[in-house]
């Protein structure tokens, strides 16, 4: 506490203000004295009550200077004094500022009233300290009565604090040792009691006072949970040599350092494996072992500067053998590196193994290979490019259907290549020599339908020609017959249908004599027969007829690992025609691959196509994509890495401020950063163009 804090204001008098203007701060104060000051507001006495009277019965009148009354023996003291040391006069003390300047006085009831509430916060925090110890705390006086008692007596006595304060001890204790203290005058410590069936641990101290003894007090302790204590730490010795035990009991070594790579133990294992003891490394650091010889590396000091799990092959010099170490980071809960753990395995067991192992991972990637070569192949003159297992499954069963005349029904959404499909089940079927028809039944009128699969004799209908017209399956003959939209076909043809599948013959429209045909068919479609079927606006019985071997094309968003190299292939292709070389970004390319496509193949080429034509770079970048297709966000995918997300993150910062202030210093104000660092950063992240 300091001057000011319990000083009181007052206007000083000036040397030459008079009688009656320092009887007025009298009257309005109440206070014993004046401070005065001189004519440069400097403190030079004070007029006190008493030397105002005095002087005023001698005859001075209220028009008189009050320098007769001036006294010097009142004490100035600086504003920023602490109380303990404030000087006090009998009277008070005038207050100063820095400058000398009176700012106040200080009374001797103001002293007093601050000294008293520092008393009474110091007893408060006493009481508060009193109160929050663990242990009971118990002191009389030299009567033995009971002058302090804290909480934790009165919970174990089970009495309140105010019943027991001003009683004597032995009272509540009748075993108690505190008169044998006020006594003796001697200390005991350790002293086991019971209180109220409460077994204690109980200190007994005499208090003296100038070397008298004027009371004594006992501080003891709760032997229930001391107990607790000493049960909890024979639980964790036990755990510790359960932990013992089972890192003995491990057939590989272990190897434990802290957080700085001191050794601090190592498992039997280990010693057998390497032939190095526990006390010739135990104590000692990585950096010295290596640095002796021990090692020829260390991957405990690998651990602590990457601060992640690392496998290397080691060299143990005393014996030249190799081992294969791996050490795992151990952090605490404020992330700090805390120990780290080395396995240790004699590897050339494991050697062996791996060596076969890698042997047959290679001839089952070579069989893989060349299956998949051979697979591609066939399929690449259709335009069918693949990588995923779903469209390697297809397309093996596709191959195998080319060898049979089964019908084939191919699903799947709008977009999805069925003709493609239907063009590889006949290439490697019928051959390139034979005809491939194909016929999009929702693109022809219901009434020119007919005729165009079946064809139709002279005079047919109005406007037919006069020589006739063979139709679709006629010209297909020894070939495929391939109907797209085949559910859009008018019920009417689909009875007609069935019964070519059925006879393998037609009859021309207008005609009566049958033709044999030779023809497969494949049908396709992206619409739902069996709900079709059950709605009645598909026969039952074609739909079955269809569905010998159906093929169900997987829509792209299932298959995103076909998309890169679909993105190659249709950027390629325009390469080709447009006579350029543009190349796609990776981060395009990511966006690509999260888009769930709902028009499929056919969408992503137009996509491709647009993005081609419509830029000025060479390569082709995320920036292009419509909305529809990628909303830039500043947060990363959930899965990338934390060295990508950070860099996305800052591009995204960077780029985002850019575009709103078009100044790279305003960016760099913005951002909290240099100039040269903002350049630098967008240097890296392509945006400087």
């Amino acid at each position: 506490m300091k001057a000011t804090d319990i000083m009181c204001k007052i206007n000083p008098l000036k040397i030459f203000s008079n009688i009656k203007e320092a009887n007025d701060i009298f009257q309005k104060s109440d206070t014993d004295f004046v401070p005065v000051i001189d004519e440069e507001g400097k403190y030079v006495g004070i007029v006190s009550k008493d030397s105002l009277l005095k002087e005023v019965l001698s005859g001075l009148t209220h028009n008189d200077s009050i320098k007769s009354c001036l006294t010097q023996h009142m004490p100035s003291v600086r504003s920023d004094i602490e109380l303990e040391i404030i000087p006090m006069s009998s009277s008070g003390a005038v207050v100063l500022d820095c400058d000398d300047q009176v700012i106040g006085i200080i009374r001797n009831i103001d002293f007093m009233r601050a000294l008293q509430s520092g008393i009474d916060d110091l007893q408060d925090r006493m009481h508060a300290v009193i109160e929050s110890a663990h242990n009971g705390i118990l002191a009389v006086d030299l009567s033995g009565t009971i002058i302090l008692a804290n909480r934790v007596v009165a919970e174990i006595l089970e009495i309140p604090v105010n019943h027991l304060m001003g009683h004597v001890v032995t009272e509540y204790i009748p075993y108690s040792l505190m008169p044998n203290i006020l006594t003796s005058g001697q200390s005991l410590y350790g002293e086991k009691v019971v209180l109220n069936t409460t077994p204690v641990l109980a200190n007994y101290s005499p208090v003296e006072k100038n070397g008298i003894i004027t009371g004594a007090v006992c501080v003891f302790q709760d032997l229930s949970s001391m107990d607790a204590i000493h049960s909890e730490l024979d639980s964790v010795k036990k755990l510790i040599r359960e932990l013992e035990s089972i890192i003995n009991s491990s057939y590989d070594g272990m190897y434990i350092t802290d957080g700085k790579c001191l050794t601090l133990n190592c498992n039997e294992a280990y010693q057998r494996i390497t032939g190095i003891s526990a006390s010739e490394v135990v104590g000692k650091t990585m950096h010295e072992l290596v640095k002796q010889g021990v090692f020829d590396n260390s991957v405990s000091i690998l651990v602590m500067e990457k601060r992640k799990s690392i496998t290397i092959t080691q060299t143990i010099k005393k014996t030249n053998k190799q081992v294969l170490v791996t050490g795992n980071p151990i952090f605490d809960e404020d992330g700090d590196l805390f120990r780290i753990v080395t396995n240790v395995r004699d590897v050339t067991e494991l050697y062996n193994l791996q060596n076969q192992l890698r042997k047959s991972k290679e001839q089952t990637l070579l069989y893989k290979t060349e299956l998949r070569h051979l697979r591609s192949q066939q399929a690449e003159d259709t335009g069918i490019i693949y990588r995923s297992l779903c469209m390697s499954k297809i397309i093996e069963l596709s191959l195998k259907l080319a060898n049979v005349d089964s019908t084939v029904l191919i699903t799947g959404e709008s977009g999805t290549g069925k003709e493609l499909f239907a063009k590889l089940i006949h290439k490697h079927g019928k051959g390139i020599n034979k005809p491939f028809i194909k016929i999009n039944c929702a693109a022809i009128p219901e009434q020119l339908l007919e005729s165009e699969l079946f064809g139709y004799d002279p005079g047919a209908f109005t406007g037919a020609k006069k020589e006739g017209k063979p139709g679709l399956f006629e010209l297909a003959h020894n070939g495929t017959l391939f109907l797209d939209e085949v559910a859009e076909m008018p019920l009417l043809l689909q009875s007609k249908l069935l019964r070519v599948l059925q006879e393998r013959q037609i009859v021309r429209v207008g005609g009566t004599i049958p033709f044999d045909i030779n023809v497969r068919i494949i049908a396709a479609t992206n619409r739902d027969l069996p709900k079709m079927v059950n709605e009645g606006n598909f026969r039952g019985d074609l739909y079955y007829r269809l569905m010998v071997v159906p093929i169900e094309l997987p829509p792209l968003r299932e298959r995103q690992e076909d998309i890169p190299l679909l993105v190659k292939y249709f950027v390629d292709k325009l390469n080709s025609r447009y006579g350029h070389k543009y190349h796609v970004s990776a981060q395009l390319l990511n966006a690509l691959a999260d888009y769930p496509w709902p028009g499929n193949i056919r969408e992503l080429a137009n996509i491709i196509e647009r993005l081609v034509i419509t830029t000025n770079e060479d390569e082709l970048s995320v920036d292009l994509l419509p909305e529809t297709i990628y909303k830039k966000e500043l947060l990363p995918g959930y899965s990338s890495q934390l060295q990508d997300a950070v860099a996305q993150a800052e591009a995204y910062l960077i780029s985002e401020t850019y575009k709103e202030w078009k100044s790279w210093t305003k960016v760099a104000e913005i951002l909290g950063v240099n100039k040269s660092t903002i350049y630098r950063k967008a240097l890296k992240h392509g945006l400087l163009k």
